[in-house]
């Protein structure tokens, strides 16, 4: 594998201008990193502007555009990452096997589409141009395009949608064993999972209708106080309660 990562791979579509490489390429971006992953596309302006791809006029110079391309997904792949590679027509199958060796865990999408399709889809007019030879370096019309013979991927877009066919890329790489199949089994972006489970927050308690108590009027019974005695009784209680004390100290004394 040239000493590459064992997570990084690289993606790389081919295909005639119009065939839809750019939007599945952008397609299956979403869908990967949807799954957790990080994802980088070359297509573009970014990789017209830093790296002046996209505008080859002869074989040379397309196949120069693919060195370059090849090299920046070599160096992303050996790094662990996932680059797709959109950016040009890729023409020529030299430079393709080339890629595929230098990278190592590489993928080849054919996206395929016939010529009536393109032309429909094409707003610019160079089809048409291409074709009443006023433009003489379109790929596929004024300049040969040679299909891939043993792509991993084969895509036609004239017959299945965008989502149809990023599933099935994304299945074919689950084959390929690019992807884990349980992580692509997933729809949607994995949740990252707490060391432990918070505990739920307490349920509001709705207030209980407390039903009023009614109580019993309870009937007191009279108390009867004592009468008062008049201050000369108590004297004469109090003597009589002190006689016997006295006659029994008398006792012992006698003794």
């Amino acid at each position: 594998m040239n000493g590459t990562n064992s997570a990084g791979f690289t993606v790389w579509f081919t295909g005639m201008s119009g065939a839809g490489k750019s939007t599945l390429a952008a397609g299956l971006a979403n869908r990967l990193r949807r799954l957790g992953k990080s994802v980088e596309v070359l297509d573009g302006g970014e990789a017209e502007q830093f790296l002046n791809v996209g505008h080859g006029q002869n074989k040379d110079e397309r196949n120069l555009e693919a060195r370059k391309l090849a090299w920046v997904c070599r160096l992303v792949t050996r790094g662990g990452g996932i680059v797709l590679q959109s950016a040009i027509d890729s023409p020529y199958k030299e430079t393709r096997d080339e890629a595929r060796r230098q990278i190592g865990r590489f993928a080849e999408v054919f996206v395929e589409c016939p010529i009536e399709t393109l032309i429909q889809r094409d707003k610019s007019g160079r089809y048409k141009k291409a074709l009443s030879g006023e433009l003489k370096n379109l790929v596929g019309i004024s300049e040969p395009y040679e299909p891939p013979q043993h792509p991993e991927v084969i895509v036609d877009t004239s017959k299945v949608s965008i989502d149809e066919a990023v599933e099935h890329i994304l299945g074919q790489l689950v084959a390929q064993r690019l992807i884990d199949p349980t992580v692509a089994a997933m729809k949607s972006r994995p949740k990252i999972s707490a060391r432990g489970k918070p505990a739920p927050a307490p349920k509001a308690l709705k207030p209980e209708k407390v039903r009023p108590v009614k109580l019993k009027p309870v009937k007191l019974k009279p108390v009867k106080l004592h009468k008062k005695v008049p201050p000369k009784q108590r004297a004469s209680a109090r003597t009589a309660r002190a006689e016997p004390r006295r006659a029994a100290a008398g006792g012992k004394r006698k003794r």
